[in-house]
């Protein structure tokens, strides 16, 4: 009777080393799993965080088009007619809440451009005012480690003068 008590006994020590070894082998891949996990959702985060800035970005350039739309079809037209881009940078480029740069908390350098443009549609009589924003995320050294790219176009319909 005793030689049977100690021979579950050895069984039970078997069972729990065997579920022991079973729950390690879980942890470790789980733990791999996730090591080699990390940089790939890092990355996500930060194309997202690009994503984000561009479409803010496309927001004011959208909104600051509502509000004025008469400067800018004065500095397309004048682009168009030969005049040069002068109005076109002065109502783009020098703005710089549609140009610049921002820097996040984390220290993450990002450069944002934006460029619009009129597409006309003669047999329908409709304007698209398309706006494309750029986005760069820089390393410490200034070269371009991501690029994303968020375009918006606004439609309207031409009134006769």
């Amino acid at each position: 009777m005793i030689n049977r008590i100690t021979n579950k006994s050895g069984m039970a020590l078997v069972i729990v080393l065997v579920m022991s070894m079973f729950l390690l082998v879980i942890a470790v891949s789980y733990i791999r799993g996730n090591a080699q996990n990390r940089p790939i959702n890092e990355r996500h985060f930060e194309r997202a965080q690009a994503d984000f800035l561009g479409q803010g970005v496309v927001q004011f350039a959208a909104m600051k088009f509502k509000k004025r739309p008469a400067e800018f079809y004065y500095a397309y037209r004048a682009m168009r007619a030969g005049l040069g881009d002068a109005a076109m940078r002065a109502y783009l480029s020098d703005d710089t809440t549609l140009n610049g740069e921002f820097t996040d908390q984390v220290n993450q350098r990002y450069e944002y451009s934006t460029q619009m443009q009129l597409i006309t549609n003669k047999l329908y009589e409709t304007d698209g005012i398309r706006i494309q924003v750029t986005v760069n995320q820089l390393s410490e050294t200034g070269t371009v480690v991501l690029t994303r790219v968020q375009e918006h176009v606004i439609e309207a319909i031409r009134r006769p003068l």
